[in-house]
C-alpha cells in the first residue's frame, strides 16, 4: 500500500461514476462528503497501522500520510500547550477539508400536516406521524415489533435484535432505549394492527407490506424510499425520514429541552454529537433573550449622557 494508491482511493470515492477508468470531462458533485472520505481514511489507516505493528505489513501507512507543520500553525491551544507549544503540528496530508456544518434542515408543522394528508393508506400516515412525532431513525421504527409498543406507558421500546428479515436495524448499541409518544399516536398505532395484522400475517414487524404478492411480509427501506418519493411528487416537499428526525429533535431543542434529556430521545452515543447538532438558538429565540434581559444590561439614558432620562444601550 503506497501513498498513490491511498490518494486513487481517495479520488474513487469522491467520483459518481464508481470507476477510475471513467473520469468527468466536466466537475461534478462528488458521491461522498469530505466528512464521509475522512472517516473511511481513518478506518483504512488504522486498519494498515494495526497490520504493520503486527509485523504483516512491510509499509507505514500512517507515517507515509503524515506530515509536519511549524508549531506557529497550531490553530488552538490545548491544555498543554505551554509543553507542546514548540512541537511540529501533525497533520494527515490525504484529508479532506470539511464544510462547516450546518443546523439540520427542518420542516414546518403546515408541512407535515400536508406530508400526513397526501398519504393514501393508514400504515403511510402511521408511519409518517410515528417518525416525526417520535424522532426515532427510519431503521428503528423498520425494527419495531408490534410488543415493542407499550399501550399502558405510551413508550415505543427501540431494541437490538441483531439480523431482520428487512434488513432494518437500529444504529449502534447506544441506540436502543425509551420513547415516549403521545397517547394520540398509540391509539392510531393500535387501530392499525387491529386492520393490518390479520390472522394470516405471520410476522412481528409493526410495519407490513399491504398489497401484493409479499402482502404481510415486513416493510423494507425500499418501500420507505419509494413512499417518500411518492409523498414528494404529491406534495413538492422535498423531505426524508432523517429530516423528520431533525425537524422534531430542533422543535424539542427550542422548546427548551436539555441536551443530555435531546440525546437519549435521539440515541445518540455522544452528548457532543447532540449539542452541536441541535443547540442553537434561532434568531427569533435569540431576540426573545435579548428583550428579555435589555433593561437588566443597558445603562439607563441618563448614566450614559450624563443626564436622568430613558434606559438605552
Amino acid at each position: 500500500m503506497t501513498l498513490d494508491d491511498l490518494s486513487r482511493f481517495v479520488l474513487w470515492l469522491k467520483l459518481p461514476s464508481g470507476s477510475l477508468k471513467v473520469l468527468p470531462a466536466h466537475p461534478v458533485p462528488q458521491a461522498r462528503s469530505n466528512r464521509t472520505i475522512n472517516h473511511a481514511l481513518t478506518v483504512v489507516r488504522s486498519f494498515y497501522d494495526y497490520h504493520w505493528r503486527m509485523e504483516a505489513a512491510v509499509t507505514n501507512v500512517k507515517d507515509a500520510t503524515t506530515t509536519f507543520l511549524p508549531a506557529r500553525t497550531r490553530r488552538y491551544k490545548s491544555v498543554l500547550h505551554h509543553i507542546t507549544k514548540g512541537l511540529p503540528v501533525e497533520k494527515n496530508i490525504l484529508k479532506q477539508k470539511e464544510a462547516k456544518r450546518q443546523r439540520p434542515k427542518t420542516i414546518t408543522k403546515d408541512q407535515v400536516k400536508l406530508l400526513l394528508d397526501a398519504c393514501l393508506n393508514q400504515r403511510d400516515r402511521l408511519l409518517i406521524r410515528l417518525l416525526s412525532e417520535s424522532a426515532i431513525r427510519v431503521g428503528e421504527a423498520l425494527s419495531l415489533w408490534v410488543q415493542d409498543v407499550d399501550v399502558a406507558e405510551n413508550t415505543l421500546h427501540i431494541c437490538e435484535r441483531g439480523p431482520l428479515e428487512n434488513g432494518a436495524e437500529i444504529k449502534t448499541i447506544h441506540s436502543a432505549r425509551a420513547v415516549a409518544v403521545s397517547a394520540d399516536l398509540i391509539d392510531e398505532i393500535v387501530a392499525y394492527v387491529g386492520i393490518a395484522h390479520t390472522a394470516e400475517v405471520q410476522t412481528n414487524h409493526l410495519f407490513i407490506k399491504g398489497q401484493g404478492a409479499r402482502t404481510g411480509q415486513a416493510l423494507t427501506y425500499a418501500d420507505v424510499d419509494a413512499l417518500f418519493r411518492r409523498l414528494r411528487s404529491r406534495t413538492g416537499i422535498a423531505v426524508t425520514p432523517h429530516v423528520l428526525r431533525h425537524t422534531m429533535l430542533t422543535a424539542l431543542a427550542e422548546q427548551g429541552w436539555a441536551p443530555e434529556l435531546l440525546q437519549e430521545r435521539a440515541g445518540h452515543a455522544s452528548f457532543q454529537q447532540t449539542y452541536q447538532t441541535y443547540v442553537h438558538p434561532s434568531p427569533g429565540a435569540l431576540r426573545a433573550a435579548w428583550e428579555q434581559s435589555q433593561e437588566q444590561v443597558c445603562l439607563p439614558e441618563g448614566e450614559k449622557h450624563g443626564k436622568h432620562s430613558h434606559e438605552t444601550c
